[in-house]
């Protein structure tokens, strides 16, 4: 695989295309990248605020599907996935892609979700449709993960892959083979707002690299304003994913969302 920013000329298929049996290739992101949460199935959290992600420059949205056992997650997320329901979650994806198919510049469509057995990707194949990337969020060897990964990829998904503190080598593994992005842990605990950035992520990121990781890496966990996302970039990221901050704003409303992603856009873009 090619360095990051550069094209692999590979054939890729989007898992809606993999459904219906068609190919098109799918362009690699190009950074800085700006991946943003967005919670499936929360009545809190409209489609209709995706028109608000595009126009502020989003890259990917960072489409969070509820879990019983969100451990990763802070008290922002956690609350989320409790309003949410996975009863409907064909319905609720389905939402979200009719509202992104209406924008004239939509963000790709990455699911983030945990490992389960009772994950609904496991036993039915249209899941995936619709869906450019997966990263899915496990214990340390955790045989789930691998079972949707595979799923995922044979419908036509990229696999993205979360690299937590401190680095283990079965995560590294797992980001040698992503090909779409890389999250790595910005901070030390479960997600949400920091004020500043572990100075020592510029390392982590050199490591990756070094272990053969060619995927964007991105840094997640703490990042909350514009100057997060400098730091994130100050310290050879590639772009940063923001959840926690994010949904906060979205519950405020439009305006509010609408400041934060424009403040974030413009920390990457400096």
């Amino acid at each position: 695989m090619p360095p990051f920013g550069e094209s692999s000329g590979l054939l890729v298929m989007s898992a809606t295309e993999a459904c219906n049996g068609t190919t098109k290739a799918m362009p690699n992101l190009e950074g800085p990248v700006l991946s943003c949460y967005f919670p499936i199935g929360d009545p809190s959290v409209p489609p209709s605020l995706l028109d608000v992600y595009a126009a502020e420059g989003v890259d990917v949205l960072e489409m969070g599907f509820a879990s019983s056992d969100p451990f990763l997650d802070g008290a922002d997320v956690r609350a989320s996935m409790a309003r949410a329901s996975r009863d409907n979650w064909r319905r609720d994806l389905d939402r979200v892609f009719d509202r992104l198919a209406g924008l004239r510049m939509p963000p790709r469509r990455l699911l983030m979700t945990y490992a389960e057995p009772d994950h609904p990707g496991l036993d039915d194949r249209s899941f995936w449709a619709g869906l450019d990337s997966v990263l899915v969020v496990g214990r340390p060897v955790e045989p789930i993960r691998p079972r949707i990964e595979s799923e995922a990829k044979a419908s036509g998904v990229r696999l993205s892959a979360f690299v937590g503190l401190p680095l283990a080598d079965d995560a590294i593994a797992s980001a040698q083979v992503a090909d779409f992005y890389v999250m790595l842990q910005a901070v030390e605990g479960v997600t949400g707002p920091r004020a500043n950035l572990d100075p020592a992520g510029a390392g982590r990121i050199a490591q990756l690299r070094q272990r053969g990781v060619r995927a964007p890496i991105l840094l997640g966990f703490g990042i909350s304003g514009g100057e997060q996302a400098r730091q994130a970039r100050a310290l050879g990221a590639d772009g940063a994913i923001v959840g926690s901050q994010v949904l906060r704003a979205a519950l405020t409303g439009e305006a509010s969302l609408a400041r934060l992603l424009k403040e974030l856009r413009s920390g990457l873009d400096v």
